[in-house]
């Protein structure tokens, strides 16, 4: 039985990586339970049913949700991070907080629309990928309605405490904040098992992680993350998606316009992402994030070190599992989806 009065440790590097690997294993059962209903429904088409995928989008959401509660709860660990500002009595919530991180996602958007187009051609005519893998139906107004809630609602929430609240600040702890930005945001790319989404997944990991980095508050990154998916649904729900369509069309018949227009975009977009994160962000919280642990006597002899040597290297190991995992199930499905 757990003693109420025992101090809860923040996440370190090694607790916060063996973290991300089970999120990992929860989400392949996840997976695993909605291939095995599939697969006694016996109805080939069933699997790609609107209402089904939305429906299990928000089980994995709340699963996920249940898992970091429980799992947080039953390792005595503590968040080292701020959902939304200091605990000071003059601490107040700025309207920035929620205005801005919506118009870094709209800038990233709009700088990742092309090259992501662009890849995703290179998905479809050069890896043979099929163009409506992985997609799912939207055809009733409940799938429309349920993907609401799972993509711009609940997974924002689960996604950014996972791959920036817990996995980026424990990567930051033993590392330098670019290679845990770069790490936390290729975690999360890895996680959607999706060969289609490589590039646009990896941009939001990076634009998210800088977001924690400047201001270790998770709010902002929840609120860029769901106006990002937001956004992306308004593209592929409204006619504003058959207009985009129509210029890639025209930019494909005008390469050197297609190179200058899409290099100047991912240029410009960056550039405004960077002045946005840097100065709109304001400075950083004064949180002790609790993960360096010392000896109670405040000495750090050779067992210490020895046993944070360990404690490195398996939090490595753990980091490598997890994304191992991820790497390769989504070659299995970029393989499964030429064959």
């Amino acid at each position: 039985m757990l003693n109420v009065n025992d101090e809860k440790r923040a996440y370190d590097y090694s607790s916060s990586c063996t973290f991300y690997m089970v999120a990992v294993v929860v989400l392949l059962l996840c997976q695993a339970v909605a291939g095995f209903v599939s697969a006694a429904v016996g109805d080939p088409e069933f699997a790609k049913d609107g209402v089904f995928n939305t429906a299990f989008m928000i089980a994995v959401q709340l699963c996920s949700a249940a898992f970091i509660v429980l799992y947080t709860r039953f390792k005595k660990r503590r968040f080292n991070f701020q959902f939304v500002n200091e605990h000071t009595r003059d601490a107040r919530v700025s309207p920035l907080q929620f205005v801005l991180p919506a118009v870094a996602a709209l800038v990233l958007l709009c700088g990742m629309f092309l090259p992501t187009t662009w890849y995703g051609f290179f998905t479809q005519y050069v890896l043979r990928v099929p163009p409506e893998f992985g997609s799912i139906v939207l055809d009733t107004p409940a799938s429309v309605v349920m993907i609401v809630i799972a993509s711009v609602f609940m997974a924002p929430i689960c996604e950014e405490i996972i791959y920036r609240g817990v996995l980026f600040n424990g990567l930051k702890s033993e590392m330098s904040s670019l290679k845990a930005v770069l790490l936390s945001a290729l975690a999360f790319m890895l996680m959607h098992m999706s060969p289609a989404q490589v590039v646009f997944q990896l941009s939001l990991g990076v634009v998210a992680a800088c977001i924690m980095n400047a201001c270790k508050r998770l709010l902002p990154c929840i609120i860029m993350h769901a106006a990002a998916n937001a956004f992306a649904l308004v593209i592929e729900l409204t006619p504003l998606g058959a207009t985009l369509g129509s210029c890639v069309v025209w930019l494909t018949n005008n390469v050197a316009a297609a190179v200058f227009i899409t290099l100047g975009l991912f240029v410009g977009a960056g550039a405004l992402l960077f002045v946005i994160v840097k100065f709109g962000f304001g400075k950083k919280p004064a949180v002790d994030d609790g993960a360096t642990e010392t000896p109670a006597d405040g000495t750090a002899d050779g067992r210490d070190e020895m046993l944070a040597a360990m404690r490195k290297k398996d939090g490595t190991f753990k980091y490598i599992i997890g994304a191992g995992i991820c790497a390769t199930l989504l070659i299995v499905n970029t393989v499964v989806s030429v064959l």
